[in-house]
């Protein structure tokens, strides 16, 4: 079986599951938390989430004998993560693409880009991870702020299929 095929199988399950189940689409979104959702989530859930260390192999439902207490965690620190900065060492722009693109629309967005220059446009594009194909190396400033809208655009159009439950 293809690995789309495996993919698609996958998330279909998924999908199934967070209809007939509110807690595990609670988790879901909770995960998911920088996706605009339509659904409210308990702040409970959230925190329980944000403690989940992937590293460790764990989450919160580990199982314990009968009778016993699992010893309380103190969560990890997040890692700081500087953004990607030009060669020049100025910080790419406070912008998210794909988060503006779904408030605002492709106008505020194409806006908001056309102010930059094509330093700051290349930080972005690696900060954000807009060029998985390496193609954008070669392009014109105002190119690759049309390159950023575009992908900003698949991503908002990705998450709306994937997160229509």
């Amino acid at each position: 079986m293809s690995l789309n095929k495996t993919l698609d199988r996958l998330f279909d399950e998924i999908r199934r599951e967070a209809k007939r189940n509110p807690d595990f689409a609670n988790r879901l979104d909770a995960v998911l938390q920088l996706h605009d959702s339509r659904r409210d989530v308990p702040d409970g859930v959230v925190e329980d989430v944000a403690s989940y260390s992937p590293a460790s192999g764990g989450g919160a439902e580990r199982s314990e004998a009968e009778g016993r207490v699992a010893p309380a965690e103190t969560p990890a620190p997040k890692p700081i993560t500087a953004p990607a900065k030009t060669k020049k060492g100025e910080p790419a722009p406070d912008i998210n693409p794909a988060g503006l693109y779904k408030r605002e629309g492709e106008a505020a967005l194409s806006a908001a880009l056309q102010g930059q220059k094509l330093t700051a446009l290349r930080a972005l594009v690696t900060e954000h991870n807009l060029d998985p194909s390496g193609v954008t190396s070669t392009l014109t400033r105002d190119e690759l702020a049309a390159h950023i809208v575009d992908q900003a655009k698949r991503r908002a159009e990705r998450d709306e299929k994937m997160f229509d439950y």
